[in-house]
């Protein structure tokens, strides 16, 4: 019998860091597209995503970085609210849960999670556990994250089927020996599902 351990952002949730930053350009002194180039090229988030510094610190640094001009409630609210509920997996997860175990392995700070949880608890729920990269100081793609996730699961890799949108990622836990599957959207996944003889009820 597998496990499966789905990723959080662009799979169970979808998030949108350009609408949020949007909302702020009047208050940075950088572009939109230099603060997500930062995010996603740079990796300035990382830090924040191992958890090794705070909010309040990480709100420093993006206040010092970009030249920004708001109080921290204000970042923080700005900074949380561009999640939403991706409900084709929430209902994939309800249903596969009735006999998988089913894990969420995410890199993901700690503002995020606590506004998530906060906000979605009936989703949090269906999980048997919660890898986090902020509360563990790992990320995918270390091995440390999904050494985590093994011990959780009582499983080898060879029995996790992992699934996340980022090829990257993919390719690396496959290296660890990790059954992967890319997510490029809901009836990709049921197919690649069945591969595994997984028929969703």
């Amino acid at each position: 019998m597998y496990s499966l351990a789905f990723d959080l952002g662009n799979v169970v949730f979808g998030f949108n860091y350009t609408f949020a930053l949007e909302k702020i350009r009047g208050k940075m002194g950088a572009s939109v597209a230099k603060v997500i180039e930062e995010f996603y090229i740079n990796d300035f988030t990382l830090p924040f995503e191992k958890g090794l510094v705070s909010g309040r610190q990480f709100y420093q640094k993006f206040k010092n970085t970009f030249s920004a001009s708001f109080s921290y409630s204000e970042f923080v609210d700005i900074w949380c609210k561009i999640f939403f509920p991706i409900p084709e997996i929430v209902k994939l997860v309800e249903k596969l849960k009735k006999d998988y175990s089913i894990y969420l392995i995410s890199n993901i700070n700690e503002l995020h999670f606590d506004y998530l949880y906060q906000e979605y608890p009936h989703i949090f729920s269906l999980f048997d556990d919660l890898i986090l990269s902020f509360k563990i100081k790992s990320v995918k793609p270390e091995l440390k994250i999904y050494e985590v996730l093994k011990v959780a699961a009582k499983e080898e890799f060879k029995n996790i089927i992992y699934i996340d949108d980022r090829p990257d990622l993919i390719e690396a836990a496959k290296q660890f020996g990790l059954l992967s599957i890319r997510f490029t959207g809901y009836s990709n996944l049921i197919d690649e599902l069945k591969k595994f003889n997984i028929v969703v009820r």
